[in-house]
């Protein structure tokens, strides 16, 4: 990831401006910013539905010690836009090839508290796929049942869609 401070790195840089809830910090041509408040951690979740739109696919996560059905997800990268995160998530968890242009964007979130760990805005996006059989593919219906199931806010993601789609 070019142009991005790195964890650990010492930082000789420039501050370049000061204001009521960060600093401006300049390293060569890399501009950054330093917060004095929390600021939220923005991720990208990926809907994935098969072109009946009756199965999507789930993962499983370990959320404080408890495994939990969780959309495909992660973190945006200093370096990509919200669409790029998006086909690195489906790249990375499913092995599928997307476009940026072949997602449609579907919601935000941004309540504080969907996440214990820290808050975050999660734009959600839909990915339109074969339905190919393989472990992660689950039934919405079947899905809708499991409320208890799930981690975050994912559960709701999914009635919302069912209930708008």
């Amino acid at each position: 990831m070019d142009g991005c401070f790195k964890i650990g790195e010492t930082l000789n840089c420039k501050i370049t401006e000061i204001n009521h809830s960060h600093f401006v910090v300049k390293k060569g041509e890399f501009e950054g910013f330093l917060y004095e408040k929390e600021v939220p951690k923005v991720t990208v979740e990926i809907l994935i539905v098969d072109e009946d739109e009756t199965h999507v696919v789930l993962l499983e996560e370990d959320i404080e010690g408890e495994n939990k059905l969780v959309l495909p997800g992660g973190a945006l990268q200093c370096d990509e836009a919200s669409g790029e995160t998006g086909v690195r998530i489906l790249k990375t968890y499913v092995g599928a090839d997307f476009e940026t242009g072949e997602l449609e964007l579907y919601d935000f979130r941004t309540n504080p508290r969907r996440d214990q760990r820290q808050w975050s805005v999660s734009v959600i996006y839909i990915a339109r796929m074969k339905n190919n059989k393989e472990k992660y593919w689950a039934p919405i219906k079947d899905v809708l049942l499991q409320e208890k199931d799930f981690g975050y806010d994912h559960h709701r993601i999914i009635q919302n869609y069912e209930h708008n789609c």
